[in-house]
């Protein structure tokens, strides 16, 4: 989930030091923006640029109005991936790519989304996901893929995680994520700062032509 956004927790854990890491160059350059509640000013504002002007150019919608989660239709461009239920991903396999709807999940914690009605929602917008993708509306989808911050809690929604490895790339791709949480949380950098320094980017993965069926585990 190229997801970028994601539901704070009801009881936050005090930093306890974890965010001396945000001090360092180059975090400090995010520092000089200003930012929280979908708004940036200054560094941040390049951010806010890229991630609007992503929406349009890969056509990233949510799955309804209103949502917290959106999608785009890509192909799959790496190698060969065999997911545990037995589902092959070829190179240029169509894959619905799910992200969060960064304003649409701004507004929700605005009105007081927690971890708990955040992941029960979860459940329902992607099941309704799935019905979508059963009738058709999608075409022949190999799988649903997503990369994020918060990869690893997909297991609780019936998705396989698979973590990434700690290259250039996804370092890069973690520095942007991380200014989009500080972007679009109403918190900003109070959020940013409850961070581990551990925090990296993984994927989650939900076969479409195995055993698991759209509607199974995510229904749930």
């Amino acid at each position: 989930m190229n997801h970028r956004s994601e539901p704070r927790p009801d009881h936050p854990a005090p930093a306890l030091g974890r965010a001396r890491w945000l001090n360092r160059f180059p975090w400090v350059l995010l520092r000089l923006a200003r930012a929280g509640g979908g708004h940036a000013i200054g560094t941040l504002s390049v951010w806010l640029w890229w991630d609007r002007f992503a929406a349009h150019h890969w056509h990233i919608r949510p799955i309804y109005p209103g949502a917290m989660f959106s999608v785009n239709l890509a192909r799959h461009t790496g190698p060969e991936v065999v997911l545990r239920d037995g589902t092959l991903i070829r190179p240029g396999d169509r894959l619905v790519e799910l992200h969060f709807a960064n304003a649409n999940l701004t507004r929700l914690l605005g009105e007081g989304l927690t971890t708990w009605s955040g992941m029960r929602r979860a459940r329902e917008e992607l099941a309704f996901l799935a019905g979508r993708i059963a009738a058709g509306d999608y075409g022949e989808v190999r799988a649903i893929h997503g990369v994020s911050l918060f990869a690893e809690a997909g297991r609780r929604l019936g998705f396989e995680f698979r973590p990434l490895p700690h290259t250039w790339r996804w370092a890069l791709e973690r520095y942007f994520m991380i200014g989009l949480l500080i972007i679009y949380h109403p918190e900003g950098w109070q959020r940013a700062q409850q961070l581990p320094e551990s925090i990296w980017p993984g994927e989650v993965w939900l076969g479409l032509a195995g055993p698991r069926r759209p509607g199974g585990p995510m229904s749930r």
